[in-house]
């Protein structure tokens, strides 16, 4: 089992302060001593002023460097406030974003333990700490963000789908678990087909017309919804649905902290958690520059400015979104218990500052 092997090293003030002090002598005489005039009296206390000054600033402690963390994420909303985050280094951390496509990839990441923080999928993260893994939630920022959509704009309900077949990009994943789980509700589970491709295939096919149903997460959507030119209908947003069902957010992606490096870098992590809040809340505001974010996605920055008003970006620590957490980690177990690594995660897998 792969453990934190290095550690992030603070970096540290190249270069000291040389230390001059001043030493003042006086002469002796046998005359008696004169009174002082108010004009030596004040250069005097200049002098001893300008003494203090420079004695304080030579024992003052150095200054620190920024300590550099790596932040892994997915090419997926998360990395919008990471690079805004990046852009404007706080005086105690200074991101580094890397991003990872394959989970296979992030595994090797996680094992090797070079990155402080990663950022994935809540059952990933639930199924990396199931096998042993030092891996601890310590928030979670994207919410909903998922879409059924259809090019047959008449289709505007699950039950408008009966006979036809849905694309889902993954097997066995959240967008297949939590739509067998809606059509399950909804007694459509034995008249509803669902077949599985890549996200970039099935855009291809959206877009030919070769399939017509599909579930598809933001921002890619938008893509499509641009290059279809609003042909589309949203058949159901999977976090409206939720919010119908249990009156809360539907949580989808989280930030983890290596725990084993975490013992020992409290405030780093703190430091970090109100960067990255900091950067969220930026980004969904109107008018934020998103230029970073769009190059990193592939796509054209409008496309991304209009994708925001579909992402839901929330920032919430791991113990204030426990209670969500904790729901959906239970629908998961219900329906697809290899999803989350076979069990609920415990107390330990929700950091504590």
């Amino acid at each position: 089992m792969g453990t934190f092997r290095h550690q992030i090293s603070r970096l540290l003030m190249a270069g000291t302060l040389a230390v001059s002090m001043i030493i003042a002598g006086c002469s002796s005489s046998e005359k008696e001593p004169q009174a002082s005039s108010p004009a030596s009296n004040a250069t005097a206390s200049a002098e001893t002023s300008t003494e203090t000054s420079a004695q304080q600033q030579a024992t003052a402690a150095p200054a620190q460097e920024a300590q550099a963390v790596t932040f892994l994420t997915p090419k997926a909303p998360s990395l919008i406030p990471a690079l805004l985050a990046a852009d404007k280094p706080a005086d105690t951390i200074a991101l580094k974003i890397e991003t990872w496509d394959t989970i296979e990839q992030l595994l090797a990441r996680v094992q090797n333990g070079d990155a402080a923080f990663i950022a994935a999928p809540l059952n990933v993260g639930s199924n990396l700490y199931a096998k042993g893994l030092p891996v601890q939630l310590i928030q979670v920022n994207t919410w909903g963000s998922m879409y059924l959509i259809s090019t047959d704009t008449e289709k505007q309900t699950l039950a408008d789908l009966a006979g036809e077949t849905v694309y889902i990009p993954g097997q066995g994943g959240p967008p297949d678990t939590l739509t067998k789980y809606l059509i399950s509700e909804a007694a459509l589970a034995s008249d509803i087909e669902l077949a599985y491709s890549t996200i970039p295939d099935m855009m291809q096919q959206l877009a030919a017309g070769t399939i017509k149903h599909a579930v598809l997460p933001e921002p890619v959507l938008s893509g499509l919804r641009m290059k279809l030119e609003g042909k589309l209908s949203e058949v159901v947003d999977y976090d409206a649905e939720w919010h119908k069902a249990f009156g809360e957010s539907l949580p989808q992606t989280g930030v983890f902290v290596n725990s084993e490096w975490a013992k020992t870098n409290k405030e780093a992590i703190a430091a970090f958690q109100s960067q990255y809040q900091a950067a969220l809340e930026e980004a969904i505001q109107p008018g934020a520059n998103l230029t970073s974010a769009a190059e990193a996605f592939g796509m054209p920055e409008a496309v991304l400015t209009q994708a925001m008003g579909k992402i839901s970006l929330s920032f919430k620590t791991a113990a204030e979104s426990r209670q969500e957490t904790d729901r959906y980690f239970d629908i998961l177990l219900k329906m697809a218990p290899e999803s989350v690594g076979g069990k609920l995660p415990d107390d330990g897998f929700y950091y504590a500052p």
